[in-house]
């Protein structure tokens, strides 16, 4: 969708005179945008301008996770109080500072006002709006109860988020401290310890310690070789990269390593667990079929192992097996949540059965990141004090070596 360049000039409720450009879909568009201000309108004209359509040339998601959310709650809490699908949208499109996601939600507007649903505009924008969202909303649409299912999604998305950012953060100062030793450890390698040789060579005889001139030969040989040491790194993390997406086998090798990997290993079951968990509890409890649940949910899932599980569980309910036989079956599936599926399954009550279940992991995820807190961080610190010591000490022997040789 195109939108048009307008340049206006107005006033404000002060009377200072106010001069603008926006795209919008009309002109009528733009009166209401400057009348939601409280703007007085002097003049409105449209113009061309060849920088302004390369502007709006886009890439990648125009949406993110936080924007999302936020745009989830806001449409809901409308619906809610009773305003209409198109009027939200339009009330929400000239709220909007942001120019590219003012355009996405004029988009929206305008494609249900051409008579599409708003599960069918959602799907036209993959990148933005996640599939399970969109199934979730043409669920809604069917039951007449979207503003209550836009807010819940709302309330999904934020605790995936939440989840998201709480791993990255018990992860982040780890690998903040394990960054500052080797930065340390290059600089007295390449700075202090060659200051070294020149004080023994004044020194007729004197011989360095071997720990000593191990770091002073590597600090030697990292301060010739260092553009083709960081040049071949380079080299290889890119062959690495290219190898690990355009090789399945290999990236599915990767996959499995680092759920093998001590503590993170865990920490990746359970974020892939929590979100089979979730998106399941969303779609069943709304009278999704368990077909399209899980085919939904293997479609927002990145994890390949994950996928391969969800897969195999397709295809043996098409067989006539248990749902929760591919589950039980699994190496990377925590016991608790396959008996869970398999008395759910026996009960006939799998929906209720994965709400309880995501409510639980929802619940032992802030205690298990706590636990990847409170293990990763003095292990790191200790090899961060280990490295700075081992470096101190191969400073401080020639000092002691030097004055019991002279």
């Amino acid at each position: 969708m195109e939108l048009r360049n307008y340049k206006y000039i107005a006033t404000n409720s002060e009377g200072k005179s106010i001069h603008g450009k926006i795209e919008a879909l009309n002109r009528n568009v733009v009166v209401k945008y400057l009348q939601s201000k409280n703007y007085v309108i002097k003049n409105i004209t449209e113009y061309n301008n060849i920088l302004g359509k390369l502007d709006q040339i886009t890439f990648g998601s125009q949406l993110s996770t936080k924007n999302l959310i936020f745009f989830l709650k806001q449409l809901g809490s409308l619906l809610n109080a009773g305003v209409k699908l198109i009027s939200a949208l339009e009330l929400l499109s000239l709220q909007q500072e942001n120019r590219v996601q003012r355009k996405l939600y004029f988009e929206l507007y305008q494609q249900i006002n051409n008579g599409l649903t708003f599960s069918k505009a959602l799907s036209k924008r993959p990148k933005e709006f996640p599939n399970l969202l969109v199934q979730m909303v043409e669920i809604g649409e069917i039951s007449g109860e979207l503003g209550s299912t836009v807010i819940k999604m709302a309330e999904y998305y934020e605790h995936q988020m939440k989840l998201t950012t709480e791993i990255k953060a018990a992860l982040r100062m780890p690998l903040i401290y394990l960054a500052a030793a080797l930065l340390i450890s290059a600089g007295m390698l390449i700075f202090v310890f060659p200051n070294i040789t020149g004080l023994f060579a004044s020194f007729e005889g004197a011989e360095l310690p071997g720990i000593t001139q191990m770091f002073l030969n590597v600090g030697v040989f990292m301060k010739e070789y260092a553009l083709i040491i960081f040049g071949g790194l380079i080299v290889l993390s890119g062959v690495f990269i290219y190898i690990d997406r355009k090789v399945p086998k290999f990236h599915r090798f990767l996959t499995l390593l680092g759920l093998k990997m001590p503590i993170f290993g865990s920490l990746i079951q359970m974020s892939n667990q929590i979100l089979i968990a979730n998106s399941l509890s969303q779609m069943l409890s709304n009278g999704v079929n368990s077909i399209k649940a899980l085919q939904t949910t293997r479609g927002i899932l990145t994890n390949v192992i994950y996928k391969e599980l969800i897969l195999k569980t397709l295809k043996y309910i098409e067989d006539g097996k248990p749902f929760a036989k591919a589950f039980e079956e699994s190496n990377y599936i925590d016991p608790i949540m396959a008996r869970m599926i398999s008395t759910g399954e026996k009960t006939g009550n799998i929906p209720k059965l994965m709400e309880n279940l995501s409510a639980y992991y929802n619940g032992v995820s802030e205690m298990r990141i706590q636990q990847l807190k409170n293990s990763i961080q003095p292990i790191l610190l200790l090899v961060v004090y280990a490295i700075v010591g081992i470096l101190i000490l191969a400073i401080m022997l020639p000092m002691l070596s030097l004055g019991s040789q002279i």
